[in-house]
């Protein structure tokens, strides 16, 4: 496997974030910053949103947010269908460049506690928001597999020098529009056998309970999993991770990079740490810029434009 391709404005990436919207996800997930009881579906809808504003910034430079990725976020369970579930000026669109994800942010204000000399202060931040909780249906999660396949076809005939695409499941539950295991397995199997010329599409999934069961965060094996099916499929169903996510996990976990041959993208029994990291480190490689090629870019759009 390669996944070597660095990212610039010639050879863009692509994320695409599978959200479970399902009715489950109202359940009590924990509690927030202040102290107020949180479900599920705010908690991821508020780490995605974090994990967009630090993809946008690490587009960022002097001229601007510059389109080193296309972002697409597919929500399943509003309906019985999967949909792109962009806010605000984003809805119907599937996938944006980061530029018009920067440009079109839902901006709203929150109150949050901080500490100032020992005390505690409310402030009122501002918070972009690009996905909103949503918690109402079923769990089509076959259907959501399937429109990113659908999507990340052409994406990948257009931009076939790229880094490979990376597709984020979060879910906490198991899909209920597949008559087996093997029908969802086999549609995961299809979407990671899409590949550019750097590598295969790769799959994660973060099953989040925010349960007592202590979470079980890129397994190197089946065995290291709880005895569980839907476990199992979550593993089958999970990409192995490229040696730039290997060496970066290695790193963070304390894992030691020699006798960790391999790893899948996956968390079980995620919690809301789990979750943010998972989300993180699934799209830390592509900070990996190939700054002599912009500046190259750079420069012959500056002479041209002279």
């Amino acid at each position: 496997m390669a996944y070597s391709q660095e990212i610039s404005r010639d050879q863009r990436g692509a994320f695409i974030f599978l959200v479970d919207q399902s009715k489950s996800m109202n359940t009590t997930f924990g509690v927030d910053d202040n102290g107020q009881t949180i479900s599920r579906a705010q908690v991821v809808a508020d780490a995605l949103n974090r994990t967009l504003d630090e993809l946008i910034n690490r587009c960022m430079r002097d001229e601007g947010v510059r389109d080193y990725f296309d972002i697409g976020v597919i929500g399943y369970g509003r309906t019985n269908r999967a949909e792109f579930c962009w806010l605000g000026a984003l809805a119907g669109r599937s996938l944006v460049p980061i530029s018009e994800v920067a440009e079109n942010a839902d901006t709203i204000e929150e109150e949050t506690t901080i500490m100032v000399r020992g005390q505690p202060v409310v402030e009122r931040v501002a918070v972009s928001r690009w996905v909103a909780p949503v918690a109402v249906e079923s769990t089509p999660m076959n259907g959501a597999l399937r429109l990113a396949q659908s999507i990340l076809e052409p994406w990948i005939s257009a931009n076939p020098g790229s880094f490979p695409p990376a597709v984020i499941n979060i879910t906490d539950g198991m899909a209920n529009d597949v008559d087996s295991d093997e029908e969802l397995l086999a549609t995961a199997r299809r979407l990671t056998g899409l590949k550019t010329n750097d590598g295969h599409v790769l799959l994660m999934n973060c099953h989040i309970s925010g349960g007592d069961d202590a979470p079980v965060v890129f397994p190197s094996s089946a065995g290291q999993l709880p005895d569980d099916t839907y476990a199992r499929l979550l593993f089958e169903m999970s990409s192995e991770l490229s040696g730039r996510h290997r060496a970066i996990i290695c790193e963070l976990f304390e894992r030691d990079l020699k006798t960790t041959p391999t790893l899948r993208g996956m968390a079980f029994n995620a919690d809301a740490v789990a979750l943010v990291k998972l989300l993180d480190i699934g799209t830390r490689p592509a900070i990996v810029f190939n700054q002599a090629a912009e500046a190259s870019s750079h420069a012959r759009t500056t002479e041209f434009e002279q």
